[in-house]
């Protein structure tokens, strides 16, 4: 299956708990090592991860947060990519506005893309990223006077569709996706796992993957 992962409530999570934005993101970085550690062991396999680090609305935040994040970023992501890394995954970047990120962070995501590329399974992160923009770009990308689907398909930055999201967040009032990847989770099952991110544990995901088990999947039909 495949699994994306809206990581909402860092921030709130600061601000309850009267921590520093940076500490509630250090935190987040644990969290995202603990659910990874043994990928096999949850109640379904999963072949494909969609993580939602950053959106284009995202790098509207002040340049004091922005900092911090790219700071965390530059230091953290790499220990991350490495869970996956030992569990067999590839590592796509997907991003729909590389020019607003520090070229540092730009090239040491993409040394990560070619130092993890031949795994079976694979690990989307989305960073700068816009489900619209993606499909636009996607759509003018198509070497075509028409577009269909399988066209528009090969060009997205994230291929396949996406079985199941979860997202995050003590704010029961919010179930919106943020700009996620748009077109790749049409038809996916959402849910909404009620604690901020630094608070989720594996036990979690576990819970919300035998939900997802459980479910009758009819895409429509």
């Amino acid at each position: 299956m495949h699994l994306g992962i809206i990581p909402d409530g860092n921030r709130r999570y600061a601000s309850d708990k009267e921590l520093s934005k940076r500490e509630a993101y250090e935190q987040s970085k644990e969290v995202l090592k603990n659910i990874f550690e043994d990928l096999d062991d949850y109640p379904v396999e999963i072949e494909e991860v969609t993580l939602y680090l950053l959106s284009e609305e995202n790098l509207d935040r002040s340049k004091t947060e922005l900092r911090m994040l790219f700071k965390l970023l530059d230091s953290h992501i790499e220990p991350v990519v490495e869970e996956f890394g030992e569990s067999d995954f590839s590592f796509n970047l997907a991003t729909t506005k590389p020019s607003a990120l520090p070229s540092n962070i730009v090239e040491r995501l993409e040394s990560l893309e070619n130092r993890f590329s031949e795994g079976e399974k694979t690990l989307n992160l989305l960073i700068s990223y816009s489900g619209k923009k993606d499909i636009v770009k996607a759509a003018n990308s198509v070497d075509s006077k028409s577009v269909d689907i399988e066209s528009l398909e090969d060009e997205l930055q994230v291929k396949n569709d996406i079985d199941f999201v979860i997202r995050t967040g003590r704010n029961p009032s919010r179930e919106c996706i943020s700009g996620f990847a748009l077109w790749n989770a049409s038809y996916a099952e959402y849910y909404h796992l009620k604690k901020n991110f630094p608070e989720v544990e594996k036990d979690d995901i576990d819970g919300a993957l035998e939900h997802f088990k459980d479910l009758r999947r009819n895409k429509g039909e």
